[in-house]
């Protein structure tokens, strides 16, 4: 810094409400989210939700601040990834828009009854971070927030979102889409 320049301030975090947030607009999101992504897991998830291990993995996550919907979104993830993978559909950086799209309509198919089974091995704790933060990039950019490619930090971004727009606040009446019996950390007045 040259001499006798004054230092330059920390700009202080933004707080708030984020640019295009609009608190109606992101319940009628998560509305869609539990449409969307029930369909896609029908089959699969009744018998990973009997699992103990996801049970667990759930219940931890679920402490942290998970909602039904994160959880079901990455599930729903999971299970459209292997699904793509299946098909011999696979991304790569500067994949043309037509093969992404074939992707996204593999990930995005109801399950069928005759659909190969996803083992519950493949919901870890890991598996379902990851598919949450893969999904959390397609949220922020529908929110309009510009995600530059290169090293984003899952975390920080989950912060913005949740800081600035309600992603883990956010969540509407919706029905008991495991079929667990409530606990003292489920959200209230959720499930129906």
């Amino acid at each position: 810094m040259p001499r006798g320049q004054a230092k330059p301030a920390a700009l202080p975090a933004r707080t708030g409400p984020g640019p295009g947030y609009e608190h109606e607009a992101a319940l009628d999101t998560v509305r869609n989210r539990y449409a969307v992504m029930l369909p896609i897991v029908r089959y699969t998830l009744p018998h990973v939700a009997a699992d103990p291990a996801v049970r667990r993995t759930a219940t931890q996550l679920r402490k942290e601040g998970w909602r039904d919907w994160h959880l079901l979104t990455a599930i729903a993830n999971v299970v459209g990834n292997l699904r793509a993978q299946q098909q011999g559909l696979h991304t790569s950086p500067g994949d043309p828009e037509e093969h992404r799209a074939r992707i996204l309509a593999a990930m995005q198919t109801p399950e069928r009854p005759d659909d190969p089974p996803v083992p519950a091995e493949a919901f870890t704790e890991r598996a379902l971070r990851e598919h949450l933060s893969m999904a959390a990039v397609s949220t922020a950019r529908g929110l309009g927030p510009v995600i530059r490619p290169g090293s984003l930090d899952p975390q920080a971004l989950l912060s913005v979102l949740g800081d600035r727009y309600g992603y883990w606040t956010d969540d509407v009446v919706h029905s008991n889409v495991f079929g667990w019996q409530s606990s003292s950390h489920d959200p209230p007045d959720v499930t129906t």
